[in-house]
């Protein structure tokens, strides 16, 4: 059997709606579906070199409702971010973090949460 992905819930308030997104090996698979891509290829278009289509992003979004949420719901998100292509791009740093975590080392997850947290208590004794 497959171990699944080690999956965190991200909140994100879309159209006043708060949404948990998670994805795991489940939401990883769909999405190599509807885009067509696999899943290294979206990583590097959407994480590292941040040149995605559109369309591609909106169905990341909606794969990573899959585990929380109902179809309906998910349904209105996906018409929200096709009717308002501009306000989706603000939701992209928070997607980006919730689809890439779960693809990375827990090691580098762990190393990059300590240099963040030594950055805040620096800027915190100033």
């Amino acid at each position: 059997m497959i171990k699944d992905v080690l999956t965190k819930s991200y909140e994100i308030e879309i159209d006043g709606s708060c949404y948990t997104l998670e994805y795991d090996n489940l939401a990883y698979a769909k999405i190599e579906q509807l885009t067509g891509k696999g899943l290294f290829a979206l990583y590097n278009d959407f994480v590292v070199k941040n040149d995605i289509k559109y369309e591609d992003f909106v169905e990341i979004v909606c794969c990573g409702l899959l585990k929380n949420h109902y179809a309906q719901e998910i349904v209105e998100v996906r018409k929200f971010l096709n009717e308002n292509i501009a306000v989706g791009f603000l939701y992209a740093a928070s997607v980006t973090l919730a689809f890439a975590e779960p693809l990375m080392p827990p090691e580098v997850v762990q190393k990059a949460q300590q240099k963040s947290l030594k950055k805040k208590k620096k800027m915190t004794k100033k």
